[in-house]
């Protein structure tokens, strides 16, 4: 191994080190105690024998419509938890009332079961509440790992360890600092600059092409971060722009949990993978003009840089666009669906804000480019410069 590969390696060991330990950190100050639900605990198990089918029988208010519910009693082994290996008895309750119903339950089904008590005999029952889906999202996982690590190697393997700690600090500190009721703002901003820094330093060591994609990436995010602040205001933004908002007011934190604040939030954090992404490229790209390039100077740098991102700024703009309008389909095709009136579409809370979140990322991209690309030019040419 030479000095330099070594010197890399070492630089991601301390790396994650130092994150590990900031992250636990951080948790230890963040951690928060929301109240658990005794009353309906979730176990893992496997369907073992189906027992029989009682059937429910009833007419709707017209009298003309039957609905046929099913009540599906099996058997089944506890997996995980404090009942792990206890065998039960269970029942999954079809209502046909719903337009989409589970399906029905079979011998060597992976669930998840709800143990809780029933409100007229007061007894504990094991109850069907979904299917457990993990062992196939773990197989995907295991399989995207693989690509990764085959295509991107040595890379790939900080890549996932990058994604990991990424996690990690939403999980474990971020989400924990936002249900405490520490400030939104505040901690975004914390989280943000450590993701920034964690993830280059770890991607990429510590060198002059690091350097110019952290502070293109600071640039690009501070910028949507107060575009974002300032079109919460302008456009009026409460923060109320479905169902889960409500359910935030009435999650049981110490403090009320500011909506206005999670939008601006989500602003910030959806854009910061976007400009990473921009900012490395042109980083990147740039340490390799200034590699190969003859005579080169800070205009050449700068001109070189800029052309790099032009070309990123119109598929990353796409990148991020897309992502909300996907993330959104279902809703936008319910509102269209539902109102004809395009103007009062547009005006929307819940269209406003996948709107605000799509154009002020966008902006940060923007302006992340010319901002690499600056600090690219000059931090590639001070060895030039010196030599002279």
């Amino acid at each position: 191994m030479d000095k330099s590969s070594f010197r890399n390696t070492l630089t991601s060991i301390l790396a994650v080190i130092i994150s590990i330990i900031l992250i636990f950190i951080g948790n230890l100050i963040c951690k928060t105690d929301i109240p658990v639900n005794q009353d309906e605990l979730i176990y893992p198990a496997k369907i073992t024998s189906i027992e029989g089918i009682e059937v429910d029988k009833f007419s709707l208010d017209d009298g003309e419509t039957t609905i046929t519910n099913e009540n599906i009693i099996f058997k089944a082994k506890v997996t995980g938890g404090d009942h792990k290996g206890e065998e039960i008895e269970g029942s999954q309750y079809i209502d046909k009332l719903y337009f989409f119903t589970p399906r029905e339950v079979e011998v060597g089904d992976e669930v998840l079961l709800s143990y809780l008590q029933d409100t007229e005999t007061l007894d504990y029952i094991w109850q069907f509440a979904e299917y457990n889906r993990m062992n196939n999202i773990m197989w995907l996982t295991a399989i995207f790992f693989a690509i990764i690590i085959l295509i991107g190697k040595k890379k790939g393997i900080t890549t996932i360890l990058s994604l990991v700690l990424t996690g990690a600090v939403i999980f474990l500190v971020y989400i924990p600092a936002i249900l405490y009721g520490y400030s939104i703002y505040l901690w975004t901003c914390i989280i943000s600059v450590f993701i920034i820094f964690m993830s280059l330093i770890l991607i990429n060591g510590i060198n002059k092409k690091t350097l110019a994609a952290i502070l293109g990436n600071i640039g690009g995010v501070l910028v949507a971060g107060i575009l974002g602040l300032l079109m919460n205001n302008l456009l009026e933004i409460t923060g109320f722009v479905d169902e889960s908002s409500a359910f935030l007011m009435d999650i049981g934190t110490k403090t009320d949990i500011d909506l206005r604040a999670i939008v601006w939030s989500s602003i910030v954090i959806g854009s910061l993978g976007a400009i990473m992404d921009v900012a490395m490229s042109i980083a990147s790209s740039m340490n390799e003009f200034s590699e190969t390039m003859e005579n080169k100077s800070f205009i050449k740098m700068l001109k070189s840089g800029m052309n790099v991102g032009r070309d990123a700024i119109g598929t990353m703009t796409n990148t991020l666009i897309l992502a909300y309008i996907g993330g959104a389909l279902a809703t936008v095709l319910l509102i269209v669906g539902n109102n004809k009136n395009i103007l009062y579409m547009l005006n929307l809370e819940m269209i406003v804000v996948e709107i605000l979140k799509s154009l002020v990322g966008s902006m940060g991209i923007l302006v992340a480019v010319p901002v690499t690309a600056v600090f690219a030019a000059y931090i590639f040419n001070t060895e030039r410069k010196k030599t002279n």
